[in-house]
């Protein structure tokens, strides 16, 4: 009976130490994991988000001369170089792998700041933008390289915190399996030893005991065995039985720990099995998708996931990582309880069971809309004129040469028309710039009214705009339409009064005034010229004896 004891003991101890160990080790991982990992994780999106407002400033301010907007980027900056100190300060206090990259990251924001913020303010009092176009590509250059490097860091400190979450996880089911192992094995070696030795006296003891045993497979709570006699070797053993159960809670403790970060990621994370039906989900992937847990649970993945937008199948894509395969930031859509479907950033990984097999894929996904909204705001204002809402010039080059293929492929002559509001300079003095403001809404107005959806009406410059017109069958339908924008602009602006407007207008034709979009440019520029010469308020053809207009 004694033996039967000791081995209890020592396997109690054995126990004991290898939970306290791991636990130490798990806790300590855990520890880091919120000291300094998810922390930098968080301030590497900051300095993301902060970095993008940054250059919207610097942009703003350049395209519209505002000093408060330059006057925020300079703001940002302080507080972007705040972060990126003490991010640096931790990774070198903590011997991280990222210290590096941040030094480098660092500094190439410093160079970019310091390039921006001299250069921007230039730009924007600048009045011939065109002659800063190679220290706005140098500007350029260097902030679509710090979006990429600051973008790259908050991946890879986003994913150093997904893969210590993981391994955590993995380690404590580990050790929960291993010491579950441990204490069955003792238990079965100690009932041999009692069933050969033991007499009928025994039978309730070790009933009770057994009752025990099953509770805890069975995760009820177990109550604590009196005070045990001397001798009494099963009352001793159950209460160290008990002992160990509560060390084991200590365990279960810091496993819920984790999943409670698990659950509040930003990120959506869903767990799928080898069948791909849908394991576990957090609550970021909840609130995304407009679902409740139950709602989710042991569906088969197709029921969230959507092959719209996506080049390879639902299907392949889940097959790849079942095969150990890794796929990282692949855009594609989820579909949500109402059939939305919402852009993400879609991440997964296989991971297995100590033995080797496959026992699911971790999917990770980022919501996308904002930028997506970002990157096509940012393209209105590569293409599209502030003020007027029009084409500017260099959508006008497109839409030019676009034309040009038709014109050519169709046989039918197409007209280019330059237009000029005369004396605009007389109606600043006169009424200010935001009367003269109002005059150039007015006009763009005006100008598609008088043209057909398919023509292009573009601003050039200040007061001077430009018109495409496709498809005619002869010169006189340009000078239709020469002639009805002359009769709109001369009715009366509510911001001159009585006082009337007058527009000059050149137009040039292909193929019969040029073949290419800078020869028709030129040419219609040049009979614009003659147009203001003739007293304005009209429209003049081009005429090869015309001569352009000076400067």
């Amino acid at each position: 009976m004694w033996s039967c004891v000791s081995v209890a003991l020592h396997a109690y101890l054995v126990a004991t130490i290898t939970a306290s160990l791991a636990n130490m080790r798990i806790t300590a991982s855990l520890t880091s994991l919120e000291a300094i990992h998810f922390p930098l994780a968080l301030k590497g999106e900051k300095l993301y988000t902060i970095f993008t407002e940054q250059t919207k400033n610097f942009e703003n301010g350049l395209l519209t001369g505002d000093i408060d907007e330059l006057t925020k980027a300079r703001q940002h900056h302080e507080e972007l170089l705040s972060l990126l100190n003490e991010m640096v300060h931790t990774a070198s206090s903590r011997d991280l792998n990222f210290y590096t990259q941040l030094l480098t990251l660092r500094d190439s924001y410093e160079d970019y700041f310091n390039l921006a913020a001299e250069q921007y303010p230039q730009m924007s009092h600048s009045t011939d933008p065109f002659a800063q176009t190679q220290q706005m590509l140098r500007i350029g250059k260097l902030r679509d390289g710090l979006e990429a490097d600051f973008e790259r860091m908050t991946a890879q400190l986003s994913g150093t915190v997904i893969n210590e979450i993981k391994d955590n996880k993995q380690r404590t089911s580990s050790n929960s399996r291993l010491l579950y192992c441990l204490f069955v094995a003792v238990l079965f070696i100690i009932t041999l030893f009692i069933n050969v030795l033991a007499n009928r006296q025994l039978i309730t003891p070790l009933k009770r005991l057994r009752e025990m045993i099953d509770g805890f497979a069975l995760g009820k709570p177990i109550e604590k065995p009196q005070i045990c006699t001397k001798g009494d070797e099963i009352c001793s053993l159950a209460l160290s039985f008990w002992n160990m159960t509560e060390e084991l809670k200590k365990i279960s403790v810091s496993k819920d720990y984790l999943d409670n970060i698990i659950n509040y990621m930003s990120d959506s994370l869903l767990v799928l099995s080898p069948t791909l039906t849908i394991t576990r989900v957090n609550q970021s992937a909840l609130n995304l998708l407009a679902y409740n847990a139950e709602d989710l649970l042991h569906k088969p993945a197709h029921h969230i996931f959507s092959e719209y937008g996506v080049m390879a199948t639902i299907q392949t894509i889940f097959e790849e990582l079942l095969q150990g395969k890794s796929i990282t930031n692949l855009e594609m859509m989820l579909r949500t309880s109402d059939n939305r479907h919402i852009p993400v950033l879609f991440s997964g990984t296989t991971f297995y069971t100590t033995s080797g097999k496959v026992e699911g894929i971790i999917c990770l996904a980022r919501d996308i809309r904002e930028l997506k909204e970002d990157l096509k705001n940012k393209e209105n204002l590569a293409d599209y004129d502030t003020l007027t809402h029009l084409p500017n010039r260099n959508l006008l080059q497109d839409r030019l040469g676009h034309g040009l293929t038709m014109a050519r492929a169709s046989g039918r002559p197409m007209a280019l028309l330059l237009l000029d509001v005369d004396r605009f300079s007389t109606i600043i003095e006169t009424r200010g710039q935001a009367a003269a403001n109002l005059i150039l809404q007015e006009t763009a107005k005006r100008f598609l009214q008088s043209v057909r959806e398919t023509d292009t009406v573009a601003r050039m410059k200040r007061d001077q705009f430009a018109i495409i017109l496709t498809n005619l069958n002869d010169h006189q339908d340009a000078e239709l339409v020469a002639g009805k924008i002359i009769r709109e602009i001369s009715l009366p602006f509510s911001a001159t009064g009585p006082e009337k407007i007058g527009i000059s207008i050149g137009i040039a034709f292909f193929p019969d005034d040029g073949h290419d979009g800078s020869t028709l440019l030129h040419h219609a520029d040049a009979a614009m010229y003659e147009a203001k010469v003739q007293g304005g308020n009209r429209y003049v053809f081009y005429r090869g004896v015309m001569s352009s207009p000076p400067g």
